[in-house]
């Protein structure tokens, strides 16, 4: 192989992999442009309705004296119901899972509410995380206060 053989076998090699780079940050750039819908919704508030499979005053600041509920809506269709789902509860000043509830999903699953126990939680921000088998689908930052 002469000199000019290297000298376009080089060139070549580096349009490929500028190519490559392109195409892989063009995608990316797609892929967070255009994310899926999240088939799940979160509820969080003081007050459940009249049912208990809903929340009534959703919201994001709470205080602590009274009794907050967490719900897991699941859609009707579209999602395979044979996972690990847990909601949790993480504390954002100490990074420590504070309140945890953890359910083996069937074809019955339709949500996974949780009454929190946050009486004796210090004030603060807080996140309310749902995954599936490892996976994260939906959280929810929320403040705590007297």
């Amino acid at each position: 192989m002469n000199a000019a053989q290297k000298k376009a076998l080089g060139i070549t090699g580096g349009l490929v992999a500028v190519i490559a780079i392109v195409a892989i940050v063009i995608f990316l750039v797609y892929t967070r442009s255009n994310p899926q819908a999240n088939p799940f919704q979160l509820q969080m508030g003081h007050t459940l309705s009249s049912d208990g499979t809903a929340i009534t005053d959703n919201g994001t600041s709470f205080s602590r004296t009274k009794p907050i509920y967490a719900i897991a809506d699941y859609p009707d269709t579209g999602v395979t119901k044979d996972h690990t789902a847990i909601l949790a509860v993480i504390s954002e000043s100490t990074g420590q899972v504070i309140q945890q509830q953890q359910v083996e999903e069937d074809e019955s699953t339709q949500q996974i509410k949780m009454e929190l126990d946050n009486a004796n939680w210090e004030p603060g921000i807080y996140e309310l995380t749902f995954a599936r088998s490892g996976t994260m689908v939906g959280t929810i930052n929320f403040s705590l206060h007297q």
